[in-house]
């Protein structure tokens, strides 16, 4: 049995994405578009960050959407949060849950760690639409990963709750590099090692090295065909989280 993650899929052409809201490629996609065969989703985790609106700036240079998997304590911990967020939403980017606290224990151990997890989840949510003005995420990315960490409950209480998570196919390992071109060297051996893969679910975080590598990234990966999508619920996507533990 599965989680399954939803995806709304949208190739990216000549869309101007100054003007484009998450609605707006949602629209485009479903009216006029065809879902390629091979697909990236580009993920950004542990935001927002003082490198965020200058990722939303390579971004929109590159015509590349991207999924931003928050967390509420740096969201409290940045002065100009409301507008990090707004901007995400308004350039065409979807903000993805990545708990409170991403703290292990609250989250993973103990007997109400699915209840906490789902509360952490929930309350981002919230700061989430009160900072935005409306905009309601139902897409969370487990701190760690879910695959070795959530449980049978965690999956009861998220379906429960109206959240699906996903977790990643492609790890840049971004945070733990010292430079632009050690992090490109993994993502291209994560590439080949996951050759097969028409759908890419790339984790990154938004580090400065992370900034520096974009657009060499984003180049990579459309020299290999691939096409960079947005979010939205309505499609079933590949990369889902079991719940069998």
């Amino acid at each position: 049995m599965f989680l399954m993650i939803t995806f709304c899929s949208l190739f990216m052409g000549s869309f101007d994405t100054f003007a484009a809201t998450v609605e707006d490629r949602v629209d485009d996609f479903i009216y006029n578009k065809e879902k390629p065969e091979k697909v990236v989703y580009l993920t950004f985790d542990d935001g927002p960050s003082r490198y965020s609106l200058e990722i939303l700036d390579v971004l929109d240079q590159y015509d590349v959407p991207a999924i931003f998997f928050v967390i509420g304590e740096n969201i409290e911990l940045f002065s100009n949060a409301k507008e990090i967020l707004t901007e995400m939403v308004e350039r065409g980017h979807y903000i993805g849950l990545h708990s409170m606290t991403h703290n292990m224990d609250s989250l993973y151990h103990g007997p109400n760690a699915p209840q906490n997890f789902v509360k952490e989840m929930l309350a981002d949510q919230k700061m989430v639409y009160d900072l935005t003005e409306g905009f309601t995420s139902q897409l969370c990315r487990p701190p760690y990963g879910g695959r070795n960490h959530l449980t049978r409950e965690h999956y009861v209480a998220l379906e429960e709750a109206g959240i699906t998570c996903i977790d990643w196919n492609v790890d840049s390992l971004d945070w733990s590099k010292s430079s632009a071109d050690q992090i490109f060297r993994q993502v291209v051996a994560e590439q080949k090692r996951n050759q097969d893969a028409k759908e890419v679910v790339l984790l990154f975080h938004e580090k400065k090295f992370t900034l520096e590598v974009l657009p060499q990234v984003i180049e990579y990966y459309r020299s290999l065909g691939y096409e960079f999508m947005s979010y939205c619920e309505g499609e079933d996507f590949n990369c889902t989280l079991s719940n069998e533990k």
